[in-house]
Parts: C-alpha cells; structure tokens; sequence
C-alpha cells in the first residue's frame, strides 16, 4: 500500500470513519441489506438525539450563562493532538471536504484581519461539524468561551462527543428550527432566540448561514446576532450580494433572490443596499468588506455596533469570474466563458 502523501495523513478518528465508509460501499453492493440497515441506524440516531437534545435544551439556558459569566472551565479528558477530524460523509454536507481547511497546526488566528481579542468569547451560529471550532481550539490563544449552534442534530452530537471532551468551555447546541434538508419537520418554526444572552461575545461569528436563510429569517437573525454581540464585538457574516437597482422589476419589499423552488435556502443573494439599510437599523455598523475571490461568490462583511467605528462602501464586485471546486471551496476554476 502506498504511503499517504502528507496532505492526506490523518488520525486515528479519520481512519476509522475511511473504514465504515469502505464497509458502507460494501453493503450497498448487498440487495436491501444496506436499506435495512440505513433504515436501523437512522432510527437509532434519532432517537438518540431526541433523548439528548431534550436533556440539552432543560439545560442550555443555565450552560449558556455560566460558559459566558467566565466561569474556569473544567480541566480536558482529550488532548488536543488527537482531536478529531469531522467525518467525510458531514464534511461533504457542509462544503470543503479537505482535512487542512478543519485544521490549525501553527496556533494562528483563524481569521488574521481580526485582532487577538475579539475571539475571547465567540458565538458560532451555524457551526457545523465543527470547522472553526476544531480551528479555534488549537488557536493561541484560544477563546475562553465558545458556543456553536446548528439546526443538524447530528453534527451537534458528533461535536459534543468528540470535539468538547479536549475543550470543555466549547459548548454545542442544537438550533431545532426548520429546514428542508438538514432539520425536516412541519411543526418545526422557521427561527428562534439564540439560546444566550445579551451583550456577551467579542465574536459572532456566521460562516455560510445567512447565505442560506430567506429575507424574513435574516432580519430576524441580524437582530438576534446584535443582540448577543458585546458593544465593541465583531460580527463576522458572509453573504452573497447583488444591486437591485439593476434589476427594476423588484418591489420595495422585494430585496432577495432564490436559486431553488424546493428549498429556497440553497442560496440566497441579497441586494446589499437592503443589507446596509436593515444593518443600520439593528445599530450595526459596516467597518471592513472583503470581497468574493470569485465573482458573485461570498463577500465577508464585518459589523460592529460601536458607534465611534467608521462605515465603509461596499466596493463592486470585481473578482474574476470563475467556479467553485466543491472538493475545497473558494479554488478558482478556469473561467467557461
């Protein structure tokens, strides 16, 4: 067998999941065994989960408070050197599937345009599988407080398990609202409260989350996210932009484009004047913009709610233009033009 080259090694926990995906091919190979036992485990998951996440959710509130109120954390039951990797079958659903783009070897921020201490306290709406959490736990430093929140039960679940147990002040809930693909469910609300408080973190941070949210839930968690951010705190957002001006036949109220009839959070491109303007009314100011790599990609737009904080413009889109590579997001592909 060859030996991996040095951006494939992995650990442990990786070759493990690389075997049950072997077994898992296997299996399919099998007529109505692999259905069956899809069927089973999915059960078993579900259960699992409704079971932990009712326990979570009596004590989210009181976690919450106490990770905020700078608590020590409990001494770690892991080392860091053998933390993890998320599996490949949840790297592949939340976008870049190469391990480097889930590690931080050298300790550097993960975000080098912002300062040391904006990441003392971060709130992570729409963790995942733990991409930036798996980062800022190797950080130097690392976040005194973390809370990470997404509406898939199961990545949740994979993050309290495995990621939490090497850093016990990284705190992983389950966001149990609607969504088509990840958290299917009628009865379930389009949006609900942050389960913190007020004004506590340095660092809210949204890594491909508003991109995926309708007109109606990204105000609603644009207010959420100037609620729990701390006065001179960071919200670090990313978005797909267009200008509607460009576009007349758009009514006031109108201000987001969707790409899929079947579930309209696939994407969603927002009219960034209607960005400013909602921003501005939560108080949040637009301080740095850094534009897409690719044309109409995503922009990251950093807001503050410190008032004394110049705005900038948001500059025109003028990157190249280009496709994504799904195996590692944001690699530029020839342009097909």
């Amino acid at each position: 067998m060859n030996a991996p080259k040095p951006d494939e090694r992995f650990s442990r926990g990786e070759l493990r999941y690389r075997i049950a995906d072997a077994i898992n091919d296997r299996l399919k190979s099998i007529p109505y065994l692999h259905t069956t036992a899809k069927s089973t485990m999915k059960w078993l998951e579900r259960r699992r989960d409704r079971k932990r996440i009712a326990a979570a959710q009596r004590n989210v509130a009181s976690d919450a408070v106490s990770s905020v109120s700078g608590a020590e954390p409990v001494a770690g039951t892991a080392s860091l050197d053998l933390l993890p990797f998320p599996p490949l079958e949840m790297r592949r659903l939340v976008g870049p599937t190469e391990l480097d783009v889930y590690d931080n070897p050298t300790g550097a921020l993960v975000y080098p345009w912002l300062p040391a201490e904006n990441y003392e306290k971060v709130f992570d709406f729409g963790c995942g599988c733990g991409r930036v959490a798996r980062q800022l736990m190797l950080q130097r430093p690392s976040p005194t407080t973390y809370v990470g929140i997404d509406l898939h039960a199961g990545m949740i679940e994979w993050c309290e398990q495995n990621l939490r147990r090497a850093a016990p002040n990284f705190n992983f809930y389950h966001h149990d609202v609607f969504n088509v693909a990840f958290n299917p469910g009628n009865e379930k609300p389009l949006s609900a409260p942050f389960p913190v408080g007020d004004s506590q973190f340095t660092l809210v941070n949204a890594l491909s989350v508003f991109t995926h949210l309708t007109q109606e839930q990204a105000e609603y968690y644009l207010r959420e996210c100037a609620r729990v951010l701390a006065p001179n705190g960071v919200l670090h957002a990313s978005w797909f932009l267009f200008d509607k001006i460009d576009h007349p036949m758009m009514a006031e109220n109108y201000n987001a484009l969707y790409v899929s009839y079947v579930d309209p959070s696939e994407a969603v491109i927002f009219d960034r004047t209607w960005l400013r303007n909602t921003a501005r009314g939560l108080g949040l100011r637009i301080f740095n913009v850094i534009p897409p790599g690719i044309r109409g990609y995503q922009w990251s737009v950093l807001m503050t709610l410190n008032p004394a904080v110049e705005e900038v413009d948001l500059p025109p889109d003028t990157a190249p233009r280009g496709m994504i590579d799904s195996r590692r997001v944001g690699r530029l592909l020839p342009d097909q033009d």
